[in-house]
């Protein structure tokens, strides 16, 4: 599985103000998999006190999980398993990842919205 951290220049919209530089996590093989995983990761993202959480469950050996608004996810032993909250049998709406890879996303995830935005960025807001 492979992910890109990436910034864009928002439209206006009810999310964002037109001009507003956004952090974005996409797939970089676009499949349905990486493309829920994504959509987790987004949906948490609302939650940003959820996020060192989900890194400290995620190192845990036992069974946990932590939900969104819209999804939700379950860490199985050394699996993930991501479902959408709304109708969690639907198969089109489930994916997973290895516990490993799912921390380590969300690490890379953490320190790129650590990070200031670039100086090139902020001057495309202009």
């Amino acid at each position: 599985m492979k992910f890109k951290l990436w910034y864009y220049k928002s439209i206006d919209n009810k999310f964002y103000k037109e001009g507003e530089i956004v952090r974005a996590c996409s797939s970089i093989n676009n499949t349905n998999n990486e493309g829920l995983i994504v959509c987790y990761i987004s949906d948490i993202n609302n939650f940003e006190s959820n996020l060192n959480e989900i890194c400290e469950e995620l190192e845990k050996t036992e069974d946990s999980g932590l939900d969104g608004q819209v999804w939700g996810a379950d860490f199985l032993k050394d699996k993930v398993h991501i479902f959408w909250s709304y109708d969690p049998n639907n198969e089109e709406g489930k994916a997973e990842i290895s516990r490993k890879e799912m921390l380590k996303l969300m690490k890379k995830w953490i320190e790129f919205r650590k990070k200031k935005i670039l100086k090139i960025m902020k001057n495309m807001k202009k």
